[in-house]
């Protein structure tokens, strides 16, 4: 029997003093994504229509680099952008929910991520624990940025 694959999901939430359109806007904007945990450098991003439709990027871990592919998950206007997310070590999921609550929105990340395969999973607890620490202050700064 072969071992599980090691997983984690992470998950933050924090609000931005802005409207939900002024919120959804930015997340179609390169620096949102390099902003928000997992995702050091975004490279060729494809915009069609003034949409982020995918992008290559960087995550550094340790001092190595890897590459990944951020391809469109799902996207419901004004409300969820989902992403999947590979490169050589992890593969998964990265999705952004919005809410609007009074003259705020609620900004969800959630970031679900598994290993790529035996050799990957010795990496994984470092790769996923440098993931899981910085979310939540990526999170927090991208709702700050509205801040007055």
């Amino acid at each position: 029997m072969l071992p599980a694959v090691p997983r984690e999901t992470f998950t933050h939430t924090s609000f931005a003093s802005a409207p939900i359109d002024e919120v959804w806007a930015a997340l179609d904007r390169v620096e949102t994504w390099e902003a928000i945990g997992g995702v050091d450098r975004v490279l060729d991003p494809v915009i069609e229509d003034g949409q982020l439709k995918g992008f290559s990027f960087e995550t550094i871990t340790l001092g190595t680099t890897y590459l990944g592919q951020a391809r469109p998950d799902r996207r419901e206007e004004g409300r969820l952008m989902s992403w999947s997310i590979d490169n050589s070590e992890i593969e998964g999921k990265m999705a952004v929910a919005l809410a609007a609550t009074d003259e705020r929105t609620r900004v969800t990340v959630t970031v679900d991520i598994e290993s790529r395969g035996l050799v990957s999973s010795v990496l994984f607890p470092v790769i996923a624990g440098a993931l899981g620490r910085g979310l939540p202050r990526a999170v927090d700064e991208f709702a700050r940025s509205w801040a007055g």
